[in-house]
C-alpha cells in the first residue's frame, strides 16, 4: 500500500470516498460525529451500526459494503484484521491506532491524537486519486487538554473548519521525524496496564491488550458512583470520549460517560491512581 500524508484523518476519510466512488458507507454509531459529517459533506450516504461489548459490529454487511470500522482506544487490532478477512471493502479508523499496520482495504490514523503536533494524518490505500493537493499551512501550538483546557477547545473548533483536503505541513513532518516511537510505545503500554492494575475491578469495559497493540487512551466508564464522584470531585480535566447512548442502545450499558485516561503522562496517572485507591 501507498502512504498518503494528510492534514486531518477526516479528510482520509474524504479521499477515500472520492478514489472508491463510495456512494454509501456504513459507520458506527460510536465515533466522532466529525467522520458521519465528513461522510455527508462527500455526498454520501451514512448507514449506522452498533457494536457489543467486544467492540463488534452487531449487525452482518453485505460482502461489497463499504464499512468503516473504529479501532477503538488503539486496542482493537484484532477484530480489524478478522472484520478485514470477511469484508473485502473495510476501512479501518485508526485515529486512536497510531502504530497498527495497515488493514482492510484501506486505513488511516491521526498524529495529533498521539504526539505533540499541530495535525497531520497517514492514509494508506493502493489506489489514489492522482491529484496534488495544497500543502497545509496553519499555524497552531499544539496543547493537552491537561495543560489549557481553553486553548485546547479552541484548537478543536479550530480544525473542525478545515474542511479542505490538504496536504500535510513541512513543520508537522519534520516533528515526526524526530519522534522516539519505541520509547512512546513502552511510556503508553506502561501506563495503560497501571490504569488497569487499580481500575479494571470499577471498569464497566473489559479491556484486552493484545500483544502489539499500542493504546491511545485508557477507556474508563466507572460501574460505581462512588468512584465517579471521587474523579469529578478533584476538578480534573477528564476527556469524555463522545456522547451517550439513549437507554435503548446496547452501548448504553458499557460505554456511557466512558473517560479517556492519557497514556502520555505518568505524573497524571499516578494523580488518578492516588483519587481512586
Amino acid at each position: 500500500m501507498d502512504v498518503i500524508k494528510l492534514n486531518l484523518a477526516r479528510n482520509c476519510l474524504k479521499y477515500l470516498i472520492q478514489v472508491y466512488a463510495i456512494r454509501r458507507i456504513y459507520l458506527p454509531y460510536y465515533t466522532c460525529s466529525v467522520v458521519w459529517n465528513s461522510a455527508r459533506e462527500e455526498n454520501c450516504e451514512v448507514k449506522f451500526y452498533h457494536i457489543d461489548k467486544d467492540f463488534l459490529p452487531t449487525e452482518k454487511f453485505e460482502e461489497n459494503d463499504f464499512i468503516l470500522y473504529t479501532n477503538y482506544f488503539g486496542i482493537n487490532s484484532k477484530n480489524c484484521k478478522n472484520l478485514a478477512k470477511k469484508y473485502p471493502n473495510l476501512i479501518v479508523d485508526n485515529s486512536h491506532s497510531f502504530f497498527c499496520k495497515p488493514l482492510g482495504l484501506a486505513s488511516f490514523n491521526s498524529l495529533r491524537k498521539f504526539f505533540n503536533v499541530q495535525n497531520g494524518a497517514y492514509l494508506f490505500t493502493s489506489k489514489q486519486l492522482g491529484q496534488v493537493f495544497d500543502v497545509d499551512k496553519i499555524e497552531l501550538q499544539p496543547v493537552s487538554m491537561q495543560e489549557n483546557y481553553e486553548k485546547f477547545l479552541k484548537n478543536e473548533l479550530f480544525l473542525d473548519s478545515q474542511k479542505q483536503i490538504k496536504a500535510i505541513s513541512p513543520k508537522v513532518e519534520k516533528m515526526m521525524n524526530d519522534i522516539d516511537f519505541e520509547a512512546e510505545s513502552i511510556k503508553r503500554v506502561g501506563i495503560f496496564k497501571q490504569y488497569e492494575k487499580v481500575l479494571k475491578n470499577f471498569n464497566n469495559i473489559q479491556l484486552d491488550l493484545n500483544s502489539g497493540d499500542i493504546p491511545y487512551c485508557y477507556p474508563f466508564s466507572a460501574n460505581s458512583e462512588i468512584i465517579k464522584r471521587k474523579l469529578w470531585s478533584k476538578n480534573l480535566v477528564l476527556l469524555q470520549l463522545w456522547k451517550n447512548f439513549p437507554k435503548s442502545f446496547i452501548e448504553s450499558e458499557f460505554l456511557n460517560d466512558t473517560i479517556a485516561l492519557p497514556l502520555d503522562n505518568a505524573e497524571y496517572a499516578e494523580k488518578i491512581i492516588e483519587i481512586i485507591n
